[in-house]
Formats: structure tokens, sequence, C-alpha cells
């Protein structure tokens, strides 16, 4: 029970409601102190300064009286202490140190053994235990006649006490009430402002229940830090649901498309245990269609595992040339061409900042898509060139040619214009959306112009190196 109650309060401290309540009570005694120090030492400053230059003008009446060659003090010291200055003690004393007058209610030797009783906090300043503060000084005098002697001068400081002491208790009391006011206000006031937050905080636990992520947390009108969280995380969760929905359609094609050779092994295998020991040719048959269905799905396997390192792959770009490119694309590719023809116009010296491996892995897509939908007698051209600093990389064909209403779907993941010649000749509709994205990777483009029965042509941009 206890360290639920102790783990609940260290939560409740963290929250940020607390840390401003907190901030704001640390802030503002700081800033009382601070006040109250500078009030307090400069009203004491200026009361003490006042003090002593009354002090310095009865001291200068007293050595003014003595210059007489016949002084009452006794006489002289009340007519200069009363009424006005009341709160002065005065004693007179002669050079052997007898007192020749004193003021009235100061009954005490300056020279007695009680004195050395009293405090001397700062030079000028002495305190009594039983009439508290005073401001003392001395000075000699010294008549014509050649007497002389020393006037001992001491102001009751009540007043001044009295005066910081009221300062300190309304400082006190202020920052007392500042403190509990203040706490509550701030206290509310951050729970107001933070609502939103709270708001937010809602949402997202909320969405965290949901199998989808088509929920969307709200957008407040203000504070504008709030308002842009909100639509940036929405922004977020956008993004994340269309890749989730990709992710989706992509498990979901994959898992048909894999289905379709591994059902077509299991019928040969079928037609293998019932007929292949007593017929050589169905044996034979079988074989080489398992043959050809194990190939398509090693193909399709291997672009799945490319077009999923696609997503997330990071190029290390150095300058490559671009004929280079295409003649390795070439090799690589073009086998068994079913006597289509081949032309390659490039210019030597045209050079783009890229990866090499992946730019020849998209000239051999293309190259290997216009001979798979190109007859035989057909030809196919690749050309590249260079205009204002761009580089264009095309691969035209004379084959079938795509539909225009099918065009803008090429690129989707396995997505085939004519599925029963794509099965006859390999095609599993992941090639150009793998080509689309190596080209993304490089900053670049690619667009498809086709004609039905005329052919098609693809044709890359990128950004010279030079």
């Amino acid at each position: 029970m206890k360290e639920a109650w102790l783990k609940r309060f260290a939560i409740s401290n963290s929250t940020l409601m607390v840390r401003f309540t907190v901030w704001y009570i640390v802030s503002l005694l700081a800033v009382i102190l601070l006040i109250g120090v500078i009030m307090i030492g400069t009203v004491g400053y200026f009361l003490f300064q006042n003090t002593k230059q009354e002090m310095e003008a009865i001291q200068y009446k007293l050595q003014a009286a003595s210059q007489e060659d016949k002084v009452n003090w006794q006489e002289t010291l009340d007519e200069i202490l009363y009424p006005d200055h009341a709160n002065y003690y005065i004693q007179i004393n002669d050079a052997a140190g007898k007192t020749l007058a004193h003021s009235r209610g100061w009954e005490r030797d300056f020279n007695s053994d009680d004195q050395q009783a009293q405090k001397n906090w700062f030079k000028g300043l002495l305190w009594d235990d039983q009439d508290g503060l005073f401001f003392i000084d001395k000075k000699n005098w010294s008549q014509k006649n050649g007497k002389n002697g020393q006037m001992h001068i001491a102001v009751q400081l009540n007043n001044i006490e009295n005066l910081l002491l009221l300062i300190v208790k309304v400082l006190g009391l202020t920052t007392l009430v500042g403190t509990i006011v203040g706490s509550f206000l701030i206290y509310h006031l951050t729970r107001r402002n933070m609502r939103p937050l709270f708001a937010i905080t809602d949402a997202v636990d909320k969405i965290k229940h949901f199998s989808t992520l088509s929920q969307r947390i709200p957008v407040p009108k203000g504070p504008q830090e709030l308002t842009n969280l909100s639509t940036t995380f929405n922004t977020m969760l956008n993004e994340l649901e269309k890749q989730f929905e990709r992710e989706k359609g992509f498990i979901a094609d994959a898992s048909h498309e894999l289905r379709t050779p591994l059902t077509a092994l299991r019928g040969h295998l079928k037609l293998l245990k019932r007929w292949g020991k007593d017929n050589p040719d169905i044996l034979e048959k079988s074989i080489e269609s398992m043959d050809e269905e194990g190939i398509r799905m090693q193909r399709l396997i291997v672009q799945l595992l490319e077009l999923a390192r696609s997503d997330h792959m990071q190029i290390k770009k150095t300058q490559v040339n671009v004929a280079t490119v295409i003649k390795e694309a070439v090799e690589q590719s073009w086998q068994n061409s079913k006597d289509i023809s081949l032309s390659v116009h490039a210019d030597e010296l045209i050079c783009v900042m890229g990866d090499a491996d992946q730019l020849r892995q998209i000239i051999v897509i293309l190259l290997e898509n216009a001979k798979k939908y190109t007859n035989t007698g057909g030809s196919v051209k690749v050309s590249a060139c260079q205009e204002r600093g761009i580089v264009k990389v095309s691969v035209q064909d004379t084959g079938i040619g795509i539909p225009e209403e099918d065009i803008p779907k090429i690129f989707d993941r396995f997505y085939r214009v004519d599925k029963t010649r794509s099965r006859k000749t390999g095609g599993t509709g992941l090639g150009l959306p793998i080509a689309k994205q190596l080209v993304e990777l490089h900053k670049g483009t690619i667009e498809v112009e086709s004609a039905v029965g005329k052919g098609s042509t693809f044709t890359i941009h990128l950004k010279s190196a030079a």
C-alpha cells in the first residue's frame, strides 16, 4: 500500500502541471527574497544615514556650546534634546571620566562594566538586552579655559528596527498569499492550457486498441505548437496507413502468386504418382513443367527480396558511365532473343552519379520486359543522350504495346497487362515496380509512352554528373 502510494506520488510529481507549479513557487520565492533584501538594505541605509546626520548636528551644537567659558551642561542637553530628540541618550564626561551631565532616562555609565555585557555587532552599532539597538558615537570637547572631556552619544533605533521588521512581515505575508493563490492559479491555468495535449494523449492511447490505422487525433485550434504536433502526427498516421495497406496488398498478392506455382507443382506430383511410373511421356512432361514452375517461383522469390530491400536501400553514389552500364546490361540479359534485333546508341562521355549495379539492374529489367512483349522479327532500341544537365536513357520496342487505361497501373506490384502471356514468358509483375523504386532512389523519374500494336518506350531521367 505504501509503495503504491509512493509510486503514484512520484508519477504525479513528474507531470508538467506540478513542475510548472514548483517552478512558479521557487521563482516567486527567489524574486521576493531579492526584492526584500534590496528593499531592506536600501531603506535601512537611508534611515541610518539620516540618523547619522542628526547625530552629527547634535554633536556640532554641543561642541559649539563647549566654547563658552561657563557651561551648564544639563541645561544645554535639555535644550538641545527635548522634545524633538527624546530618543537620544547623551553623557558628558570630564577628562577624569566624571559624569557632568546626561540625558533623561539614561542612568548607565558608558565607562562602567555593564558596557562590556553589551554586544557590538558592527562599528557604531550596539545591542542592549533591555533597550534594543543603538547607534553610538563619541567626541572630544574642550573649553577656552582649558577644561576638556568626552561626550558619548547613543540614539535608540527602535523606530528603524520596527519599520524594517514591518517590511519583513509584509514581505512574508505577501510571499505566503502569493504562493498559495499563485500556485492554485498556475496549476489550473496549466491544466486548462494542456487539455488539448490530454486529448491528443487519449486519442493516441485509443489508436493502439484498433486493428487499423484509420483513427486520427483531434487537431486543436491552439496553441500553435500543439496544432503543429497534431497535424504532423496525423500526417505520419496517413503515411503509416498507406504503407500498411501496401504491405497488406503486397502480402496478399505474393501469397497468391506463390500459390499458383505450388498448386501446379502439387498437380504434377499427383500426376507422377498415378501415371508417371508407367508412362515415360507423362514423366518427362511433368518433370519439365515442374522445373519451369520451380524456376518461376525462384525468380518470384528473388524479385520479392529485391523489392523488399529496395524499400530501405541506401545507395553509395559514384560517377558512373552510362554507356558502360548499358553495355553490361545488354551482355547480361540479351540472350535467346527470338530473332529480335537490338541497337544501342549511347554517348560514351555521358556520366551520372549513382550506384552502377542498381543502374545496370534497371536497364536489365527494361530490356527483359521489352524482349518478353516483342514478337519474333521485332526490334529493340536503347539510346542515351544528355540535354540541359539531364541524362535520358530510353528503351524502345516494337512489341504488343500497352492499352492506355493500363499505363498508370504498370508500376503497381504484381500488375500484369496480359496475365496469360506473362505466365508463358515467366513474368511476375515485379520488374517494373523494382525499376521505378531504384530510379527514385537515384532522385530520377521513369516515364512510358505506348500504343497498342506499335510498341512501348520507357525513358529514365537522371541528373548528369557533369
